[in-house]
């Protein structure tokens, strides 16, 4: 054979098994779609039985709002120095199906808007730890969050306390109170 056609024969016989050698092979491919679903889990907050749509909420509360355990005054519901009781904030996260971290907080305690002295010894101060957190369960998410108030006084009071007791005379005090609550990832 001539030197040109032995070429031309192995390219050809080349040519013939590379043909050969990817048409036997196919690529095989396939697509598939599917869908699924997940269901979050609930978040019911109610804050002195009403339900919450934001994660924090104030209440004001008045001296009427008061569970007076002590009142020296008891004329007409009103108070006096010597009086104390309580406030309770209910937080209810039944329904909830996650934990639930709470954070409360005196932001005031003020007499038609201005700040009380601390010289005339009202205090608000929380009963427990201000912040806390409701581990998940199927029943029983419940908390009582409890304030004390205290109006202190006695006979032997200096005059600056007096006064300060005076300038709260017939007027209505005002406690603010934040509550914060948010899903707990840590409990």
């Amino acid at each position: 054979m001539k030197k040109g056609n032995k070429k031309l024969l192995i390219l050809a016989l080349l040519l013939l098994l590379v043909t050969a050698t990817f048409g036997t092979y196919a690529i095989y491919r396939i697509v598939s779609t599917g869908t699924g679903s997940v269901t979050t889990a609930a978040w019911a907050i109610k804050l002195n039985g009403t339900s919450q749509t934001s994660s924090s909420k104030t209440f004001t509360f008045t001296s009427s709002d008061i569970n007076w355990t002590t009142n020296t005054s008891a004329v007409n519901g009103k108070i006096a120095p010597g009086s104390t009781g309580t406030i309770t904030i209910e937080l209810d996260a039944t329904g909830s199906e996650v934990n639930v971290a709470y954070d409360v907080a005196i932001s005031s305690i003020k007499v038609n808007n201005v700040a009380i002295s601390n010289d005339a010894g009202f205090t608000v101060a929380l009963n427990s730890s201000d912040t806390g957190k409701l581990a998940y369960a199927a029943s029983n998410m419940k908390k009582n969050i409890v304030l004390d108030v205290t109006w202190t006084g006695s006979e032997s009071d200096e005059t600056t306390k007096d006064n300060a007791d005076i300038g709260l005379s017939n007027k209505e005090v005002e406690i603010a109170v934040d509550v914060t609550v948010k899903q707990d990832l840590g409990v």
